[in-house]
């Protein structure tokens, strides 16, 4: 019998992302996903801007 946390990447790959990435580069993601917020305003902002 195995365990059942030997297949928990793949019945909840979410879960298994979370524990990989988000541990090891939640800073980056973090600053990424900032960086992208703020570009995507300043682009709004230049395309809106008369």
């Amino acid at each position: 019998r195995r365990p059942e946390t030997s297949f928990l990447w793949f019945t909840s790959p979410y879960k298994t992302l979370k524990y990989i990435l988000w541990r090891r580069y939640k800073w980056m993601l973090l600053l990424l996903i900032v960086l992208f917020i703020l570009l995507l305003f300043l682009g709004i902002f230049v395309y809106a801007f008369p």
